[in-house]
């Protein structure tokens, strides 16, 4: 796997069911916080979104920055593999993941798409 950080205007997208808030801000910080390059700090460059209950995913990742430039990839990235409702989401800005796992612990990872946040 190679993660590129900064990879101008690329946005890195991962959602999951969680019984909790903080299960979710600890699997993240767990499988994607721990893989981040030395010196980056996840609040500088990811955003998150946790519902108590599982929403559809486009309701999920609507309303991050940027969303328009990334949603409707994102959510065809999640129907191919059948997932149609999370409660947890994290979108990072200006990173792009290569070669990386279905599967980071308890987060699907959707994939890297083109996007950005606010300029």
């Amino acid at each position: 796997m190679k993660i590129t950080y900064p990879a101008d205007r690329t946005v890195s997208v991962w959602i999951g069911t969680f019984s909790t808030e903080d299960d979710f801000e600890e699997s993240v910080a767990d499988s994607v916080e721990s893989e981040l390059p030395e010196d980056t700090d996840i609040v500088d460059i990811c955003e998150a979104a946790y519902e108590e209950e599982e929403v559809p995913m486009i309701e999920l990742l609507t309303g991050f920055s940027g969303w328009e430039t990334f949603i409707a990839a994102a959510v065809a990235a999640a129907a191919v593999r059948g997932l149609t409702k999370a409660n947890g989401a994290l979108v990072c800005y200006d990173l792009e993941c290569s070669g990386a796992p279905d599967q980071w612990g308890g987060l699907a990872f959707l994939g890297s798409f083109p996007g950005w946040g606010e300029e």
